[in-house]
């Protein structure tokens, strides 16, 4: 009687993860690098020993590689802290500090700016896509930053600081502001924005509250 061997799936499953842990951790290396334009699948496969054909087996095309990889990196450096970074007793201070925390991964990773923004303008708006993703996982945590403030007026506010921070990304990218002017203008129209009277017991307690000057 002839006994055929069955392959030990678990271990093959385990060794592709470990190549695709591989092959994510090379693409945010180069991103962090050289940005957008400097993750290639030919670099990716020089830097782990992984060839091209199987990277494309495993992730199908650059792009969908690249959103994958910039996923992953959003979930860990935004998503998931996101929820902490709401420090203050007021809305108006919720907001600052999470802007600031925003930003402050922005200021450190420029080049990852870069990547996220044409990654996203590649991808467009698709389901469980990287704009999708980012409005789903952050707009709950803005919202909870605004809790007791007049519904009407909350969103209207979270929106004009969401259109804000999305252009801001692209003039950033586009060479139109620098990565470090947009926090001090998010400061700043935080602040107007808490002098409706909507907001009369959601302001910062005093203004040098995050940085501001004193009034």
């Amino acid at each position: 009687m002839t006994t055929t061997e069955t392959p030990d799936g678990g271990r093959l499953q385990r060794s592709q993860a470990e190549r695709r842990e591989r092959v994510i951790a090379a693409v945010l290396e180069l991103a962090a690098e050289g940005g957008y334009d400097a993750i290639q699948v030919r670099a990716i496969a020089d830097r782990t020993g992984i060839s091209s054909d199987t990277i494309y087996r495993y992730f199908g095309s650059r792009d969908r590689l690249v959103a994958e990889a910039v996923g992953q990196w959003s979930d860990r450096v935004f998503y998931e802290p996101a929820p902490t970074w709401l420090d203050g007793e007021t809305a108006a201070e919720r907001l600052l500090g999470y802007y600031r925390e925003l930003w402050a991964v922005w200021e450190a990773h420029p080049r990852m700016l870069e990547t996220y923004v044409r990654a996203a303008r590649v991808e467009g708006d698709v389901p469980g896509g990287i704009a999708d993703t980012g409005i789903s996982s952050l707009a709950p945590v803005t919202e909870y930053a605004m809790r007791g403030v007049e519904p009407a007026y909350r969103d209207d506010a979270l929106s004009a600081l969401a259109h804000f921070t999305h252009s801001a990304m692209t003039y950033v990218v586009r060479g139109q502001m620098s990565v470090d002017e947009v926090y001090p203008r998010l400061e700043r129209l935080v602040r107007r924005l808490a002098q409706h009277p909507a907001m009369a017991d959601h302001r910062p307690r005093s203004w040098d509250w995050v940085g501001g000057e004193a009034g």
